[in-house]
């Protein structure tokens, strides 16, 4: 366990409690305390959005709940914001689903199946219909998944040079956020490895990793593209998060100020979803003008063809993987 985790958990104690207002000797209303994480960077449309979540809930609720955001991986790793959001010591955390919540439900990590979706409107379709399945399955880890997210469609962002076909992956280390892109990477040659997002730029720098994969939001927010010269357009998944909520912490608070949070929470994803919009191109120009190199594939089919069969392999691991696959695939449907 980190130090920093050890910090953040032991001032848990003093900001769980609501803490109450008295004026000459009556009672007031009570304030409650907010914490919210990222491991984005506060420039990205995510950590953009979630400044933004804090600001509306706290003019929302007149003050009396008091927000503090954390970005760029403040509060630790990844994993350990999403133990502390669980535990409390957050009260809610930026996470992609499959990622981060994976390894507590595993078929979550269907979420990242590549070359799955047909395109933004198809994703954001099936991450806001599937919100109630995550909340559900999550229920024992004391989490509520809220405001589905698209940050783009991920490319590949590599050193040694340009992927124009599968064959050019063969024997670069490529990381990838969690097995299911491992298995994506050495289904078409490469060696994968997992790295902690906020670990990514030191190991591209020192040569650990040959690469890595986001959308160019995301690469722009960590300036990844500082240490690898060359994005290739793979379009093989795209980038999402939910805001987990703590519901311990959501159920203590009076109803009013749930539903503002709950409310917040979606508007905020609409804020977000808004800002990625435009920030993609945009971030993708920004880089190009910093001399990135930036290619099509040659051919998009070369690459669904060697990863077809992970579909099929996961899906049959077991009732419980294919009843969410099925359920994702439905959400996405007009």
């Amino acid at each position: 366990m980190s130090k920093k985790y050890l910090i953040v958990a032991a001032l848990a104690l003093c900001v769980l409690i609501p803490s109450t207002v008295f004026a000459g000797g009556e009672r007031e209303v009570e304030s409650f305390r907010m914490r919210l994480s990222t491991n984005l960077g506060p420039e990205g449309t995510v950590g953009r959005a979630l400044t933004h979540l804090g600001e509306l809930i706290e003019e929302r609720s007149d003050g009396r709940i008091r927000t503090t955001v954390f970005h760029g991986g403040e509060m630790g790793t990844q994993h350990e914001q999403v133990e502390m959001t669980m535990e409390g010591s957050l009260e809610l955390g930026v996470f992609s689903p499959g990622t981060a919540l994976g390894p507590y439900v595993e078929q979550l990590a269907l979420f990242d199946l590549s070359y799955v979706y047909e395109d933004e409107a198809h994703y954001i379709r099936t991450i806001r219909g599937i919100e109630s399945e995550v909340s559900r399955l999550l229920e024992p880890h004391n989490l509520m998944a809220v405001g589905g997210q698209n940050m783009g469609f991920r490319h590949m962002l590599v050193e040694p040079g340009q992927i124009y076909r599968p064959e050019d992956l063969e024997g670069l280390v490529m990381r990838g956020p969690n097995p299911m892109y491992v298995a994506m990477f050495e289904a078409l040659g490469a060696d994968g490895v997992t790295t902690d997002w906020t670990e990514i730029y030191t190991a591209l720098q020192t040569g650990v990793i040959d690469g890595m994969e986001a959308s160019p939001d995301m690469i722009l927010s960590m300036r990844f593209h500082e240490v690898a010269r060359h994005l290739s357009l793979t379009n093989h998944q795209p980038a999402g998060v939910f805001y987990f909520i703590n519901t311990n912490w959501l159920q203590s608070l009076p109803e009013d100020l749930q539903q503002i949070v709950i409310d917040s929470a979606r508007d905020a994803a609409d804020y977000q979803v808004e800002l990625d919009s435009v920030a993609q191109d945009r971030a993708l120009q920004t880089m190009i003008g910093e001399g990135v190199q930036v290619n099509e594939v040659e051919d998009m089919n070369a690459f669904v063809e060697r990863v077809r069969g992970l579909h099929e392999e996961y899906i049959a691991r077991g009732p419980h993987w294919e009843d969410f696959y099925n359920k994702l695939i439905e959400a996405g449907r007009e």
